[in-house]
């Protein structure tokens, strides 16, 4: 028993090495990398396509997790919001912070308005299509069954 324990530890080490050093061939750029390459144990990153980088940006923009967007509050209207009263378990924490600086610039409302008002218009407008399509799909009568003839 002792003589197979002593020529299985070196042959799992050598295993592991072996193990180890293919691994580190996918890694980056290092000198197993290249000799796994030339093996074939490891790819090269092909080249993107024409189209690809066509429409991929030179440099790409990306805003970090974490990261807040700066943001141009509403302004206030008629109606201020109503007060903060904290209540069951919040009523033991502090006031929360506001989300932006009031002395900041604001959107007018009058712009969020428009918007307001030309989606409603669209909105109205695709019931009405939707109406109309309804009506006329409850109009059509259904196509009969298809005849198919007897195989024998």
């Amino acid at each position: 028993m002792p003589i197979d324990s002593l020529v299985k530890k070196p042959l799992l080490l050598s295993a592991m090495l072996l193990a180890g050093v293919a691994l580190a061939g996918c890694a980056a750029d290092g000198p197993v990398k290249g000799t796994a390459e030339a093996v074939g144990m490891a790819t090269t990153p092909q080249e993107s396509k024409a189209f690809v980088r066509a429409t991929r940006p030179s440099e790409m923009e990306y805003i970090p997790v974490g990261t807040t967007i700066p943001v141009a509050q509403l302004c206030p209207g008629p109606n201020p919001p109503p007060a903060y009263t904290p209540s069951g378990q919040s009523a033991h924490f502090a006031a929360p912070k506001p989300l932006v600086d009031p002395s900041a610039p604001c959107k007018p409302r009058a712009d969020f308005k428009g918007i307001e008002t030309r989606l409603e218009s669209q909105q109205k407008t695709n019931e009405a299509a939707g109406e109309t399509a309804k009506a006329l799909g409850a109009a059509t009568t259904p196509p009969k069954p298809a005849q198919i003839p007897p195989a024998n």
